[in-house]
């Protein structure tokens, strides 16, 4: 009796503790408002880009082969240009602008147990970046597997003002990207610990796992950049050599060397990195399925068919936990048909030709949409978001995207509706729910459109 009176008592007093470490209201993010009900965009508009491609003309040329070869042409030169670079293009100030003099005086920002990063673990960082030797290395590399890109050498998270809408939880602020399988790299200095590595690409520059990098040398470029590339259609594809073993995956975004083509699909090769940390090349063998060669036709049929693959997929800010955020999604979207795109949303907007219409009213932008815009290959931009136009819908302007979630308000407090995955929404999705302030949805803040040519 004794003793379970004594576990009684401490039950009770542990509970109090944890009810206590729940109280601290300040310290607990605001709930998303998805108490409100399904978006009724996702429940009336097909969520299949086959529909919106049957009506755009499945086969139709998006370019002519003469406008393609010329996009096709710029993406391998912007994809090889770290292989072409004689010396660093990033100074030292813009390479550690987190740790330098200026930023003494900004926030560091809140670490993954909701708690600003503390003086001693940020100092301790900032060490390990070891900016006073950049650049210290001047090496041409590959990444021989999906690989996050950071703004520091650290795996740990910076969020914004967990308190605040759209500043916690996904937005790690030292993520700036992901780079597929087989991204040509220069590296260009090495953290103090060796475990990670600045470099640069066309893309970005920052911080990489140093065992996601090998080092090239001039017989593994040569036979790497000379001769056809195939490209990663849907995501995970195993790469297995010859006898079925493992030699890593590439996802939707990766281009490979084409080998030579089967009746089953094709072999390609690898880059994989020896105990050395060198890099090697390894046949491997794709389905049909999983790979085509570079760049394929551009046709609605084509983008419907990839783009569907990444439907529904969960939101992943700069690629986060392998998912994707609005730019990411497009950009790996029109890597398999040779058309480059940039790594944010507003460069991506003026990569094609771009057409301002932020002065209009919401309805004229609308309109304009409708009567100007290319479906499947055109990209609606406002600050901050991209998406990319498939065609009318019951007379609405109808475009797919990764939207992590819609704007609302309750009690003077902003929060998000979180809608979080690639989806085909209106240009004013959520605007029927009761907290949703704007009426006129993402129009309002709708700058301009971007077509391809």
């Amino acid at each position: 009796m004794r003793i379970r009176l004594q576990l009684l008592v401490t039950l009770a007093i542990s509970a109090c503790f944890l009810s206590l470490a729940g109280c601290g209201t300040r310290q607990t993010p605001p709930a998303p408002d998805n108490t409100l009900g399904m978006v009724a965009d996702l429940t009336v508009l097909p969520q299949d880009l086959t529909v919106y491609a049957a009506r755009a003309g499945m086969e139709r040329r998006l370019l002519d082969a003469e406008a393609q070869a010329r996009q096709n042409a710029r993406y391998d030169k912007l994809f090889f240009a770290p292989w072409d670079a004689a010396k660093p293009s990033v100074k030292a100030e813009d390479a550690f602008a987190i740790f330098g003099l200026k930023a003494e005086s900004r926030p560091r920002g809140w670490a993954e147990n909701l708690l600003p990063w503390s003086a001693r673990n940020w100092a301790k960082l900032a060490a390990n970046a070891n900016r006073h030797a950049y650049p210290s290395r001047l090496d041409k590399a590959i990444t021989v597997a999906p690989t996050p890109l950071r703004e520091a050498p650290t795996h740990q998270p910076r969020f914004g003002n967990p308190l605040s809408a759209g500043e916690g939880f996904p937005f790690d602020l030292f993520m700036y990207a992901t780079l597929p399988t087989g991204m040509p790299l220069l590296v260009t200095h090495a953290s103090a610990d060796g475990a990670w590595l600045f470099v640069e690409n066309a893309l970005v520059a920052g911080w990489v796992p140093a065992d996601n990098v090998a080092v090239t040398d001039e017989a593994f470029r040569s036979r790497y950049r000379n001769g056809n590339r195939a490209a990663i259609l849907r995501d995970n594809v195993p790469l297995r050599d010859a006898s079925g073993g493992f030699r890593g995956t590439a996802g939707l975004g990766a281009l490979l060397p084409l080998e030579r083509t089967m009746p089953s699909g094709f072999v390609l090769l690898a880059p994989c990195r020896n105990a050395q940390g060198r890099a090697t090349l390894v046949p491997v063998q794709v389905s049909r399925e999983d790979a085509a060669p570079k760049p394929l036709p551009v046709t609605p049929e084509a983008l419907a068919r990839i783009g569907n693959r990444l439907m529904g997929q969960p939101y992943g800010w700069g690629g986060l936990y392998g998912n994707r955020d609005c730019s990411m999604l497009l950009r790996d979207l029109f890597t398999p048909f040779g058309i480059w795109l940039p790594r944010n949303s507003a460069a991506q907007a003026r990569t094609w030709e771009y057409v301002d219409f932020a002065n209009k009213d919401t309805a004229a932008k609308e309109q304009y949409i409708l009567d100007e815009g290319e479906p499947f290959a055109t990209l609606l931009w406002l600050k901050g978001h991209i998406a990319l136009y498939v065609g009318a819908y019951d007379g609405k302007a109808v475009m797919f995207h990764s939207l992590w979630g819609i704007r609302t308000e309750q009690n003077g407090q902003e929060g998000r509706h979180v809608i979080g995955r690639a989806v085909v929404t209106t240009t004013r999705p959520g605007v029927e729910l009761p907290f949703v302030q704007d009426r006129e949805g993402l129009l309002n803040r709708m700058r301009g459109m971007s077509r391809l040519r």
